[in-house]
């Protein structure tokens, strides 16, 4: 659980078996026994949410002195996070989920001629659109995925001004990936003759060329 070491105003942690209560780990610097109260009240929270029928029970959020405690449950564990008072609970449970789905994403493996074509694309977007035009060049982009993108759309992503994979593409349609990509570099220069004239996009392709060398 290593990612609770990366938010920010985490005081302290602690990992509970829910099968048995037992305390997995403990982490942090509280001074108050936040191991047994994570293990009690979560515990509590099975027996009432039965007897009550209160279907699952998203987290508890315990306050004491400045400080409160956030138990939630992950997979086997409840998890018991000890932030200042002021705190939103949510806010500690959505940048955990944030943060673990980082850590799980696989490793991604572009074969090199799908990479290139990946670069290129960025590189296409970042010259046609200078310093001030990427996000009208990034909206055509994803318009040019909308209509041609097909089976690539599910495995790219738009983040922070580039288009990334966000899986391992089959290695049995690596061709079809290719042309696929293809097909968004051949739109994205046809647009940008009709919208600065062709031989300001031929020298702005050229320009790609030369930053790919």
């Amino acid at each position: 659980m290593e990612v609770l070491d990366k938010i920010p105003g985490v005081i302290g942690y602690t990992l509970i078996k829910a099968e048995d209560g037992s305390i997995e780990e403990m982490k942090g610097s509280s001074t108050v026994p936040i191991g047994d109260l994570a293990a009690f009240f979560s515990s509590a929270s099975e027996v009432i949410k039965n007897n009550l029928n209160m279907g699952d029970i998203d987290y508890l959020s315990l306050c004491y002195g400045a400080n409160r405690l956030v138990i939630y449950s992950y997979g086997p564990r409840y998890i018991g996070v000890e932030v200042e008072r002021h705190r939103e609970p949510t806010e500690i449970i959505e940048k955990f989920k944030s943060l673990i789905a980082i850590a799980e994403k696989p490793k991604i493996e572009l074969p090199r001629s799908i990479s290139s074509k990946v670069q290129q694309i960025n590189l296409l977007i970042d010259e046609f659109g200078g310093a001030d035009n990427k996000t009208h060049w990034f909206e055509l982009l994803k318009q040019g995925l909308g209509i041609l993108g097909g089976e690539i759309s599910p495995y790219v992503d738009l983040i922070n001004n580039e288009l990334i994979f966000n899986n391992n593409p089959p290695k049995d349609r690596e061709d079809e990936f290719v042309q696929g990509l293809r097909t968004l570099i051949d739109f994205l220069v046809k647009k940008s003759v009709e919208e600065m004239g062709s031989s300001q996009a031929r020298a702005k392709v050229q320009a790609v060329i030369e930053r790919m060398k």
